[in-house]
């Protein structure tokens, strides 16, 4: 019989609400304890046996084998550094802290102590975006020749008219942490390390504060690919998310139009050798109510696995670009 795993889940938002239906549903996972400093007004006891605290500092008092952490970076940063003394396998958000600096610190300490750790990279864990890895590093299509990648995101924040740390680029939020990050992040993972050479920002009034609201990035990779990133966020409307990779014999674009931005991926592929053009789509077999969660659910299956498994580096070398980026 397989030992039972102990884990904490620190945040009641996503924390609740995406992770927690994923980690009920793995066999030998054992919620112990859900941490939030608001967890009172979250009906949870309907839901979970597990001990609900209102301070992060009492689930390192518990036997516990693993962290989740979905808080702000401004918090998580601390949960990081506390567990450099404790030593628990932890998983965290992007960006890992509110400035690279700090980033770059905490990382290369988790690093010098072995802590076993993984960063949630919604896309790094998609099986089209594999695919897609995958195909460039058998040179499906021959050489990649550059790229680009569209995409417009809808954010409920703006919609809504909130003002919290997601729209604040001090306090890790704002388009260039939480977006940038995932495509940069995406694109060292498809091509190799990213050196930014150009770049345009604009910027929308919102409050009586203004915010950025697109991104224009020019990228070279390695082996001399180019490519170009444009981002825009809007008020209301669908996802709207498309990479096209251009090949020596041909081009694959990977892309979804759809209200959740990590569902319904499609991967359409043109062979100009075979003068064919291929289509595949993904269905979620778990239907769970947010995309995010099944990517959460193969994450978790990869790093109890694989000793090697983390997606950190590719995330700190995201904020070192976004850094230069005003």
């Amino acid at each position: 019989m397989k030992k039972k795993i102990n884990f904490a889940i620190v945040g009641s938002n996503f924390g609740v609400k995406g992770y927690l239906p994923v980690l009920q549903k793995i066999p030998n996972f054992n919620i112990s304890i859900i941490c939030s400093p608001n967890i009172k007004k979250y009906n949870l006891n309907k839901i979970t046996k597990a001990d609900l605290v209102s301070n992060w500092k009492k689930i390192f008092k518990k036997k516990i084998d693993l962290v989740v952490c979905s808080v702000p970076p401004v918090i998580q940063e601390k949960i990081l550094i506390y567990n450099l003394k404790h030593k628990k396998k932890i998983i965290f958000e992007k960006p890992i802290s509110t400035k690279y600096s700090k980033s770059k610190i905490i990382i290369k300490k988790i690093l010098k102590k072995k802590i076993k750790s993984q960063i949630n990279m919604t896309f790094l864990n998609h099986d089209l975006f594999i695919k897609v890895k995958n195909l460039i590093n058998k040179k499906k299509l021959g050489k990649v020749i550059n790229y680009k990648v569209n995409w417009t995101f809808v954010s409920q924040d703006f919609n809504k008219r909130l003002r919290t740390w997601k729209t604040d680029e001090t306090k890790g939020g704002g388009i260039k942490n939480i977006f940038l990050t995932h495509i940069l992040s995406y694109c060292e993972y498809f091509f190799g390390k990213n050196k930014l050479k150009n770049f345009k920002v604009s910027k929308v009034n919102f409050k009586k504060l203004r915010f950025k609201n697109k991104i224009y990035c020019e990228i070279e990779n390695s082996n001399l690919i180019k490519g170009k990133i444009d981002i825009f966020t809007k008020y209301k409307g669908k996802q709207n998310h498309n990479i096209k990779i251009f090949f020596e014999n041909g081009y694959l674009e990977l892309s979804t139009k759809s209200k959740d931005w990590t569902k319904n991926f499609k991967l359409k592929i043109y062979n100009k050798l075979k003068n064919k053009v291929s289509y595949t789509r993904l269905s979620n077999k778990l239907k769970f109510l947010d995309g995010r969660s099944l990517q959460i659910y193969l994450l978790f299956a990869k790093f109890l696995k694989k000793s090697n498994y983390s997606h950190i580096n590719y995330c700190l070398n995201a904020e070192k670009i976004i850094n230069k980026i005003n």
